[in-house]
């Protein structure tokens, strides 16, 4: 298993890879698109406060949210 103390290092590049069975998972993050639209008021007028898009504020009613998934997203089937 160790080779006689000689245990094989992995590759720095290969260190963080998974499989996963989630569509919206990946290897380096997330794989999800979020909505523009509002929760509130419907508006698509709103700026990203989070990196990824997850969360919103609006520009029209200037509340902040969490945004929903995309409609393309939230319709895709379960892989495994």
């Amino acid at each position: 298993m160790f080779n006689n103390g000689n245990f094989q290092q992995t590759p720095l590049n290969d260190a963080y890879q998974f499989n996963t069975f989630s569509a919206y998972i990946i290897n380096g993050g997330l794989n999800s698109k979020f909505s523009p639209i509002c929760i509130f008021c419907s508006s698509n007028n709103t700026m990203n406060l989070a990196n990824d898009g997850s969360f919103k504020q609006c520009n029209s009613c200037r509340k902040q949210f969490k945004a929903n998934l995309s409609n393309s997203q939230s319709n895709m089937p379960y892989r495994r």
